[in-house]
C-alpha cells in the first residue's frame, strides 16, 4: 500500500511539472514531504536504541538543504567564473576569433563555433551564460547564411556537449553516488567524443543536405533581431591571447593534476583576474560575484529541493518500501541495461523522471540503494540520457530563449535534434554497458 502511494505521488508530481502547473523548485520539496509522510516518518525526531531517528522536520529543513552543499559551492564558484569570463570579454574574443578564421564558409563556421561553444560551456553555465554567448554567436551565424533552426541547434549542441565536462555537474554524481572524479572522467571523455561527432554530423546534414534527412520541407523563417536586456549586451573588448585559456584551466587542474573542483575554479578566477588586470578589475570581479550568484540563485534553490528529496528517498523507512519494487525492474546485464535505458531515454524530456535537474537524482539514489546497479552504471545512464534533456527539451529555459532569439518553434528544435541525440545516447549506453558489467 505504501509503495503504491509513493508511486502515485511520483506520477502526480511528474504530471504537475509536465503540464507546467508547478515548477520543479516547489515540486521536489512537496514530493519529499509527501513521501516521508506516507512512509510513516514522524514529524519530530525519535529516540532509538541506535541513537536518534530523524523526523520529517529534520530531514527536510536540517539535513536536506545541506545534502548537496558541496555541489552548491561548486555551482557558486563556477557561476562567478562564468560571469568573469563574460565581463572581461574572453567569451566574445574566442567567438570572434573563430568567426574570423572560418570566414564566410557556413559549414566551417558552424563546426568551429560548435567546438568553441563546447569548450566555453565546460565552464559557463546557466541561462545568463546562454544569453550572453547566444547574442554573439547567433548574429555571426546569420551573417554567413546559416539557417535560424540550424543556428539554434548548434548553440544547444555546444551547450550540452560542453556540459558533459562541466565540473559543477560532476559534483552531483560525487555527492549522490559517491563517485571519484577519475571514475566520472573515464566515461565523460568517450561520451563527450560521441556528442562532438553527433554535433558535427548534425551540422553537415543541415548544411550539405539542407536537413532533408528530416521529414517535411520545413518553413523558411527570417532571422529576427535578438531581443535581450541592455545590460547583457556583449562588451566589445578583446582579451589578451594568454587570457583565452581561462575556460579550460579548471579542467586541466582537475583532470591532469587531480585538484579539487572548487580549488580549480578558484585558481581559474585568480588567473583571469591577474591576466586581465586593469583599473576596472575590482569592479569586474565585484560584478562577477554579485551577478554570478544572482544568476545561480534558481539552480541553488533547485539543488536544495533535490537535497530534500534525496535525504527522504535514501532513508531506510522509505527504501524498505520502494527499494524492492525498483530492484525487480532494473536490468542486471549489459544487454538489458542498454535496452532499458535506451527505451526510457525520452523520460529525460519534459521534466521527466530521468531529468537529473529534477527527479533524476532521486531516482538514481533509489536505484543505487537497491545494490542492483553499480554507481558507475547509474551515472553513465543519467549522463547519456541527460543529453536529450540538455539539447532537445522544449521546457528548458535556454531552449525557449534560443527559439525566441532565432524566431523558430521550440518544438522544431526537438524534432530536428532528437534523432541525433537519441542515437548518441544509445552509443553512450553501449559503451557504459561494456565498462560497467
Amino acid at each position: 500500500m505504501i509503495t503504491a502511494l509513493i508511486i502515485v505521488i511520483f506520477l502526480v508530481m511528474c504530471a504537475l511539472m509536465y503540464t507546467k502547473k508547478l515548477s520543479a523548485l516547489f515540486v521536489l520539496p512537496i514530493m519529499a514531504f509527501l513521501i516521508a509522510l506516507v512512509s510513516g516518518i514522524p514529524f519530530g525526531d525519535v529516540a532509538t536504541d541506535e541513537g536518534t531517528s530523524a523526523g520529517i522536520w529534520t530531514l527536510l529543513f536540517v539535513d536536506g538543504p545541506v545534502r548537496l552543499a558541496g555541489t552548491i559551492m561548486m555551482l557558486i564558484f563556477g557561476a562567478i567564473l562564468s560571469q568573469l569570463i563574460y565581463v572581461t570579454g574572453i567569451a566574445g574574443t574566442i567567438v570572434r576569433k573563430i568567426s574570423e578564421l572560418a570566414g564566410d564558409r557556413p559549414l566551417v563556421l558552424g563546426v568551429l563555433l560548435f567546438l568553441a561553444l563546447s569548450a566555453l560551456f565546460t565552464t559557463l553555465g546557466g541561462l545568463g551564460a546562454v544569453i550572453m554567448v547566444g547574442t554573439i554567436v547567433l548574429p555571426i551565424m546569420a551573417s554567413v547564411g546559416i539557417k535560424p533552426i540550424t543556428s539554434a541547434c548548434i548553440l544547444l549542441f555546444g551547450l550540452s556537449t560542453g556540459g558533459i565536462f562541466n565540473l559543477t555537474n560532476w559534483g552531483l554524481y560525487i555527492d549522490v553516488l559517491g563517485l571519484e572524479v577519475a571514475t566520472i572522467r573515464t566515461f565523460a571523455f568517450p561520451l563527450g567524443g560521441i556528442f562532438a561527432l553527433m554535433g558535427i554530423l548534425f551540422i553537415i546534414v543541415a548544411e550539405k543536405f539542407g536537413g532533408k534527412i528530416f521529414k517535411g520541407k520545413g518553413k523558411k523563417i527570417a532571422w529576427p533581431k535578438p531581443s535581450v536586456p541592455d545590460e547583457q549586451a556583449e562588451p566589445q573588448k578583446n582579451a589578451r591571447f594568454f587570457t583565452l585559456i581561462t575556460p579550460i584551466i579548471p579542467l586541466v587542474l582537475v583532470l591532469v593534476l587531480d585538484t579539487h573542483i572548487i580549488t580549480a575554479l578558484t585558481a581559474a578566477i585568480v588567473y583571469c583576474v591577474i591576466t586581465t588586470i586593469s583599473r576596472d578589475t575590482a569592479k569586474n570581479l565585484t560584478k562577477a560575484v554579485v551577478e554570478g550568484i544572482s544568476n545561480a540563485a534558481g539552480a541553488i534553490f533547485l539543488l536544495i529541493g533535490i537535497g530534500m528529496l534525496l535525504v527522504v528517498v535514501m532513508d531506510a523507512r522509505v527504501t524498505e518500501n520502494i527499494g524492492p519494487v525498483i530492484a525487480n525492474i532494473l536490468p542486471q546485464n549489459p544487454f538489458l541495461y542498454v535496452i532499458f535505458f535506451a527505451a526510457l531515454a525520452p523520460l529525460a524530456l519534459y521534466r521527466g523522471p530521468l531529468n537529473i535537474w529534477g527527479l533524476g537524482l532521486g531516482l538514481g539514489a533509489i536505484m543505487f540503494g537497491t545494490g542492483v546497479l553499480p554507481a558507475f552504471a547509474i551515472m553513465a545512464a543519467l549522463m547519456s540520457t541527460g543529453q536529450l534533456q540538455g539539447i532537445c527539451d522544449p521546457t528548458n529555459t535556454h531552449n525557449v530563449w534560443t527559439a525566441s532569439a532565432t524566431g523558430v518553434d521550440v518544438n522544431d528544435i526537438l524534432r530536428r535534434t532528437l534523432p541525433f541525440v537519441w542515437l548518441g545516447a544509445i552509443i553512450g549506453l553501449i559503451i557504459a554497458g561494456f565498462m560497467a558489467f
